[in-house]
């Protein structure tokens, strides 16, 4: 865990379950959820953008996020970002299997602790490679069909 004051925010880098470790920290926040999915390298037939979902509930979110957890943890064509409207907290997993807390609350930091991470620098190594697995080209589709999602073009910051 690292925590960065400047940007109020918390850089988790944990060796497994990425997608076990969000559901636990969205768990504490109360209300509703979006899900923005950014597709910035597409491998099968979909367009790279971003992809908002409508308004989810813990349980909608928890389901997206099980059903495609192996695909989100093992390949490294999209981001994920969780968003509670009612707490302002976003939850980032990037494409480096880190997790990044923006706008984190006290028991997140609470639990962050309890699960024994310890405060130190968080850094992707130099070179380094990203997977974008062929196995996984049918979960692509697969999440941007089995959803309702409106879909808007990349960042620069995306790319």
């Amino acid at each position: 865990m690292e925590e960065e004051d400047s940007y109020k925010r918390i850089v988790i880098g944990c060796a497994e379950n990425h997608v076990s470790t969000i559901l636990e920290l969205i768990a504490l926040l109360n209300g509703s959820f979006y899900i923005l999915y950014v597709l910035h390298t597409p491998r099968a037939r979909i367009e790279s953008g971003r992809y908002q979902s409508e308004k989810l509930s813990y349980n909608e979110a928890s389901t997206i996020l099980n059903q495609f957890h192996k695909f989100f943890e093992n390949d490294a064509r999209h981001d994920i970002w969780i968003y509670s409207p009612e707490t302002s907290t976003t939850i980032v997993y990037d494409r480096h299997n880190l997790i990044y807390i923006y706008g984190y609350t006290t028991e997140q930091v609470q639990f962050i602790e309890k699960k024994g991470l310890k405060r130190k620098h968080v850094e992707i190594p130099v070179p380094h490679v990203h997977s974008y697995n062929k196995e996984c080209d049918t979960f692509e589709s697969k999440l941007i069909d089995q959803y309702t999602w409106s879909r808007t073009p990349l960042l620069d910051e995306d790319r």
